[in-house]
């Protein structure tokens, strides 16, 4: 084909496409209301009848969820070799995210993986070096975009500026972080060799404090391993031996706890990572329950999302969660019209295929109702307890079983009953 004819054919296929575009155009636009959604295409908690709070959005197992590998030959050739490097998640554990960025700690891969979702890139921080991760358990970043690293066979707080170079490192000897939070110049790490939570100066690196003591009682921890501050500056520690999360002022008293060992929703089993959110909501992982607890200011039980099974948002062996208010709008394709996008929350899981969840906590947006959005949910578990025959089998019912209380790891069996 000669060179006009060439150009005849790309006018006509262009003005083919515009037409079609005015053509797509001209019909009367549907407002949100008249929108359909596909039934199955959306993960909500709670469930219908109630209105929907949490979404899934999707689910990251490495690069490839990011963005798709450029393998095309031509692309091979303009960008080079790295165009087909690909960063899978192997066991994911604690997770930040800030400015659209998600920080995972990959246990297993020893690296601090970066999901840029704005520049649609993964990158690795902490591969290389004498200062390279080893086992980075909890990531933490400031508001200045200093990225602080928990890594517990290291002993230490490895600490990256914010371009995601090593800046320093913050420990002492015996050290063992496993989770961290930071508020204004303080850096709180959850220490399990000392069952303390440490404080130190987040700039300096200095150790100013600790919070707790080693004990049963109030303002005392068995395991200390989940951390966060809220807007207010308090701290929130997650003691998971005894399944029970304290809250303390920013000196360091104790304020409040709630929590005990349990089968059912408001309690724990295997409580893991912990966050609040800028009303005051926290939000507790539990790796038995395998699911996400939310709870008010006043320790209530709000509701709860995620939990096993093969449908969207499922959790498997969950351990870390954020939340994140930055950069809400960058997954608008993806949450459903009727639901007003607040935050980001994230969780990992360190087993299956979706390494990285992301949901979104939003609010119905009218005129939708709760049962517009319904239309469109897929069925997912309520997330409350353990999922087993028994307890189903029994909600199907109407009924539910009465709790079970455990005892704690270690304690005596219970004394006999007395005989007749």
């Amino acid at each position: 084909m000669d060179r006009p004819s060439v150009v005849r054919s790309l006018v006509w296929v262009l003005a083919a496409g515009a037409c079609a575009g005015l053509w797509a155009c001209a019909g009367p636009a549907k407002g949100p209301a008249e929108r359909e959604e596909a039934a199955g295409t959306f993960a909500f908690w709670p469930v219908f009848p109630d209105e929907p709070r949490i979404q899934f959005v999707r689910a990251f197992s490495g690069s490839e969820d990011v963005a798709p590998t450029r393998k095309s030959g031509l692309e091979r050739i303009v960008f080079g070799p790295e165009a087909e490097a690909e960063a899978f998640i192997n066991k994911p554990y604690g997770v930040a995210m800030r400015g659209g960025r998600i920080y995972v700690c990959d246990m297993r891969g020893a690296a601090l993986t970066v999901l840029d979702l704005k520049a649609r890139q993964t990158r690795l921080v902490g591969t290389s070096g004498v200062n390279r991760l080893s086992h980075p358990v909890d990531v933490e970043v400031t508001p200045d975009g200093t990225i602080y690293v928990a890594d517990n066979e290291r002993g230490a707080i490895l600490v990256y500026d914010e371009r995601e170079r090593y800046s320093s490192m913050i420990g002492f000897p015996k050290f063992k972080p496993v989770s961290l939070a930071a508020f204004g110049d303080r850096l709180y790490a959850a220490d399990m060799n000392a069952q303390v939570v440490q404080v130190f100066d987040r700039r300096s690196g200095e150790k100013v404090g600790s919070i707790g003591t080693v004990g049963d009682e109030d303002g005392q921890f068995r395991l200390p391993l989940g951390v966060a501050t809220d807007r207010e500056g308090n701290v929130y520690v997650v003691d998971m031996m005894r399944c029970r999360v304290q809250k303390f002022a920013p000196d360091g008293r104790f304020l409040a706890g709630f929590g005990a060992m349990g089968d059912y929703a408001g309690t724990f089993a295997r409580p893991k990572h912990i966050d609040v959110d800028a009303d005051g909501v926290v939000y507790v992982v539990d790796a038995a329950f395998q699911n996400v607890q939310m709870f008010d200011e006043k320790f209530q039980l709000l509701m709860s999302f995620g939990a096993v099974g093969e449908f969207p948002g499922a959790l498997n062996l969950p351990a870390g969660i954020c939340v994140s208010d930055d950069e809400v709008g960058l997954e608008a394709p993806r949450i459903h019209p009727g639901l007003e996008p607040r935050r980001f929350v994230v969780v990992t899981s360190q087993f299956g295929v979706e390494k990285v969840s992301l949901y979104v906590r939003g609010d119905l947006r009218a005129p939708y109702t709760a049962a517009d959005l319904a239309k469109a949910a897929a069925t997912v578990s309520t997330g409350v307890g353990e999922v087993t025959p028994e307890r189903l089998r029994l909600q199907e019912q109407g009924g539910e079983p009465e709790p079970v209380e455990r005892a704690p790891p270690g304690a005596p069996p219970p004394p006999a009953p007395p005989k007749p």
